[in-house]
């Protein structure tokens, strides 16, 4: 009997232990396809303001912002300030100041330590403003009458002088507001379409050794995007987007001229740090949104909050 359990324990703990190994393994890699899919990103876009006096640039953080509902009398708690009601709401720009700019960080969870990294990505240039040295402003939004602070805007003012001479966001640039920049800063690939032969796929772009093949549509009358397909050397089927799903306008496919206009819409390339490569550009949404989206379909696509509207 002695001899059998000498043989019996010594297999028994090797059955343990590697159980116990299996089972770790099983649960990092768990949590690392958790990381990949919860840690997301917030980024916000630049606008050039016109209309408001002096120009400058804006971008608005609302979407981090959670407004207090009505209760039952109709009456809503205020979170951050209370138009004036003076000039009978046509006040269009508040400057956040003291109480107001704590109650706006407060709500939106940025910190005064905190930095604003503009990426224009057609450039690769990437510009960095601390929180602490750049005003807050409350701007009336288009929709809005402007006697409630849902009909505003919340964000962050940069003036003209402190970016480039006719410094054109539109297209080209993305925001993070964060102790660190998320931004690789390796150039981006303007994807290149050329018409094909091909029973499945009208043109095709090539880049960082894949294959990008566009199923078009039209946009008036210029060709653009109607479906995405990126395979890989052996043909293997990376991404696979219909993007002419849901309430969207389809851009017009780079390079693909109309008599007026250059399109540089669609890119691609190793956008963030931590992340594979991205694609994006090929459409715009009528009510929200756009997205940057990943080749590796493990990561979850980026959605740009752009949608300002409470």
């Amino acid at each position: 009997m002695k001899e059998v359990l000498k043989k019996i324990v010594p297999i028994c703990l090797l059955l343990i232990l590697s159980c116990g190994i299996h089972a770790k393994q099983v649960a990092n890699n768990k949590r690392h396809t958790l990381s990949k899919n919860i840690q997301q990103l917030d980024i916000f876009e630049l606008r050039r303001i016109e209309h408001m006096g002096p120009k400058f640039y804006f971008t608005s953080v609302s979407e981090k912002v959670t407004f207090n509902p009505y209760d039952k009398r109709g009456k809503r708690k205020t979170n951050i300030f209370v138009p004036d009601p003076t000039d009978n709401y046509k006040k269009e720009k508040y400057l956040l100041t003291k109480t107001y700019r704590q109650r706006f960080l407060a709500a939106s969870k940025i910190s005064e330590t905190d930095t604003l990294f503009i990426y224009n990505y057609v450039h690769n240039k990437l510009y960095s403003f601390p929180i602490s040295q750049l005003e807050a402003f409350a701007i009336k939004d288009d929709y809005g009458v402007g006697i409630d602070e849902t009909e505003f805007q919340f964000g962050f003012a940069l003036t003209l002088n402190q970016l480039p001479p006719d410094y054109d966001p539109d297209y080209t640039t993305f925001v993070y507001i964060g102790k660190n920049n998320p931004f690789a800063q390796q150039q981006l690939t303007l994807l290149n379409w050329q018409k094909i032969n091909d029973k499945n796929y009208d043109y095709l772009a090539q880049a960082y050794g894949l294959s990008y093949y566009v199923t078009e549509c039209f946009y008036y009358a210029s060709p653009a995007c109607g479906r995405l397909v990126v395979k890989n050397k052996d043909n293997k089927i990376l991404f696979n987007h219909n993007y002419l799903d849901g309430d969207v306008h389809a851009k017009p496919l780079n390079d693909k001229k109309d008599d007026e206009v250059d399109y540089k819409n669609q890119w691609s390339g190793k956008l963030f740090k931590d992340k594979p490569l991205a694609v994006f550009g090929f459409y715009t949404v009528v009510f929200g949104c756009p997205k940057i989206d990943f080749i590796d379909s493990s990561y979850k696509s980026i959605r740009i909050k752009c949608d300002n509207r409470h």
